[in-house]
């Protein structure tokens, strides 16, 4: 039997994460291309932290980095 609720949670969760990681990828672009001396810092941040999420999905799907 399908545990429908469970389903629907990791649903959510997956578009959401997504719609993150693309945000913060497309707002590091935006920061990086316009000039300023505050907008580059903070675009490599963006970069940072959307590679830290992505890390940390391939460290949740692969079971061989769990011990």
């Amino acid at each position: 039997m399908i545990d429908w609720l469970s389903f629907l949670v990791v649903l959510v969760v997956s578009i959401v994460g997504a719609c993150t990681v693309v945000f913060l990828f497309a707002l590091g672009l935006r920061l990086v291309a316009v000039p300023g001396g505050w907008r580059r810092p903070l675009g490599v941040a963006s970069f940072v932290v959307c590679g830290a999420a992505v890390l940390w999905a391939v460290y949740l799907v692969v079971p061989a980095f769990h011990g």
